[in-house]
């Protein structure tokens, strides 16, 4: 895999192509480390020491620094760019589709009112219930009472998971014809801010 690089008229500025797809359609800018989580590429470049700000296009890479030398700069990003596309790894993860809802049984009218009774989960970090934070990916329950509840947490190792896996169970506990609750942690995809709900966005002051 051999990758070129661009110049841009902008010293602080350089465009990398790799010779293959990028992104299948549109831009997507990062600004910096905290917006890089939906992307395992980006996530990687932001661990060079220098790296400001990138862009993903179709075909190219773009790679704002803020430090260094592009003579010291380049081949660490090279590298990271080469590893990540013979990987065959995603460029940017897509979001938790949202499954389809259950069907008009009883099953389904128990998973919408743990859905409702989730809402009284509060994040205390975020002061916002964890259903419109985006942060249930599924709520499922089969015949018998067992529900299924599958979630993530705004970060690894966040120091309210117990708090949220045991206020989510108990929750669904508290649902009439609910029997045994399982409540699975997944960081797949990671949580990002786009996963809240419009009352979400508006509590938290987050411009959609």
């Amino acid at each position: 895999m051999f990758i070129q690089t661009k110049t841009t008229g902008d010293d602080a500025t350089l465009k990398f192509l790799p010779g293959r797809q990028v992104l299948p359609h549109g831009t997507l800018e990062i600004r910096n480390r905290a917006e890089a989580g939906r992307s395992p590429l980006a996530a990687k470049l932001f661990e060079i020491r220098g790296v400001a700000a990138l862009s993903f296009d179709a075909d190219s890479i773009t790679i704002t620094r803020n430090a260094g030398d592009w003579r010291h700069l380049k081949p660490a990003l090279l590298g990271i760019i080469m590893e990540h596309f013979m990987s065959g790894a995603p460029v940017v993860l897509e979001p938790p589709r949202k499954p389809p809802p259950q069907e008009d049984t009883e099953a389904g009218t128990l998973a919408a009112k743990i859905e409702d009774a989730l809402r009284l989960v509060i994040d205390p970090e975020l002061g916002f219930n964890i259903i419109d934070l985006g942060l249930v990916y599924d709520v499922v329950v089969e015949d018998g009472g067992t529900a299924t509840i599958v979630m993530t947490t705004t970060t690894r190792g966040c120091p309210a998971t117990n708090y949220l896996k045991d206020g989510a169970r108990e929750a669904a506990w508290a649902v009439e014809g609910i029997e045994f609750v399982d409540v699975k942690l997944t960081y797949e995809p990671p949580w990002e801010p786009d996963m809240m709900s419009a009352a979400a966005k508006d509590h938290l002051g987050i411009a959609d």
